[in-house]
């Protein structure tokens, strides 16, 4: 049961950026599917998958994106996205779930999920080489400034 929570918190941090909103989240999600769910608390792939469905509808009712600086990498470009583009890119790419399995978004089709999910992987990777480009510049201006 731990690792379920841990699992569903990290998803929603991967959306939100933040620790409050992701627990917040998160707690409401989980609260939501084990009120549906007729198991016997037992978690299963299904009652997961459920539940991440919950958490996306939430995260996307009322989008929070929080810029820390703190945070770098992937989850910093990945917070850089339309909330949008981030689901289905977390829903695609991190949890591995087909984008007809049952996507929460009822505004969209499967062909424009897709489309949201290329633009939302250019996106990331675009931010992901401007991002290195500039630790690369940084480091080669701090290092030319020692030799001297």
């Amino acid at each position: 049961m731990e690792l379920y929570f841990k699992k569903v918190y990290t998803v929603a941090f991967r959306l939100t950026g933040e620790e409050k909103a992701a627990s917040e989240i998160a707690i409401s999600a989980i609260t939501h599917t084990i009120k549906e769910s007729n198991e016997d608390y037992r978690v299963t792939a299904n009652m997961f998958q459920s539940t991440i469905q919950e958490l996306v509808k939430i995260f996307l009712a009322e989008p929070f994106t929080s810029y820390n600086d703190n945070i770098d990498g992937i989850q910093s470009a990945l917070l850089k996205l339309k909330p949008i583009n981030r689901a289905v890119v977390v829903w695609k790419d991190v949890l591995g779930y087909e984008l007809s399995d049952n996507m929460p978004v009822a505004d969209y089709s499967c062909g424009e999920l897709l489309g949201e999910l290329n633009s939302g992987r250019k996106q990331l990777k675009n931010y992901i080489i401007h991002e290195n480009a500039a630790v690369i510049k940084e480091h080669s201006i701090h290092e030319s400034t020692v030799e001297m």
